[in-house]
């Protein structure tokens, strides 16, 4: 009874596991309702937010940019660092546009949402319009993030059926494939942790 319910259990995890990276990622890849292409003329970086396993272990650097279109709008735009610099900030960019095709997302940490809505409130930026709101973003990286989750989601499945399968039938596994194993594990969870930043 408890081994049919661990089963029962661990099969729910996957479930829910395989829903969250490989679903997820297919919809971020083909939602075409809050995908936006503008052309944005001038951007500053906001704020940078730097992710860490409990303190100690940093996986990834966030960096949120305030763009802003021929129109006068304003978006929240996360991007790869030094994004502004690269395109508005240096003498040959004068006058450049910058076309942006990105994924309009709900900004899901709190800490980081009330920061952002912390600096634009800030009195230079009132006068300006925001058509998505201070609490969505439009993420430039969206298709590098989905492609990295569903590339972990499939590993992750793959790994786990294989160890299943290996388990069931008694298969003698010799050490060299268990630290193969193990190392695709790891690659596993460390594209997981990018992704999710």
């Amino acid at each position: 009874m408890k081994k049919g319910l661990r089963n029962v259990f661990i099969v729910l995890l996957l479930g829910i596991f395989l829903a969250y990276t490989i679903v997820f990622s297919i919809i971020d890849l083909t939602n075409k309702k809050d995908r936006y292409t503008l052309d944005i003329v001038y951007a500053f970086e906001i704020l940078e937010v730097e992710h860490s396993i409990n303190g100690l272990i940093p996986f990834g650097t966030d960096h949120y940019y305030i763009g802003m279109d021929d129109e006068d709008n304003t978006y929240l735009i996360q991007a790869p660092k030094n994004w502004d610099t690269n395109n508005f900030s240096s003498e040959e960019n004068d006058g450049k546009t910058v076309k942006i095709t990105a994924l309009a997302k709900k900004i899901s940490d709190y800490k980081v949402s009330r920061e952002l809505d912390s600096q634009m409130t800030a009195p230079e930026l009132n006068s300006f319009k925001m058509p998505l709101g201070s609490s969505m973003c439009l993420n430039l990286s969206y298709i590098r993030d989905s492609v990295l989750k569903l590339a972990s989601g499939i590993l992750l499945i793959a790994l786990a059926l294989s160890a299943f399968i290996a388990r069931r039938k008694n298969i003698q596994v010799p050490p060299v494939v268990v630290k193969i194993y193990l190392v695709l594990f790891i690659v596993c969870l460390i594209l997981l942790l990018i992704s999710l930043r």
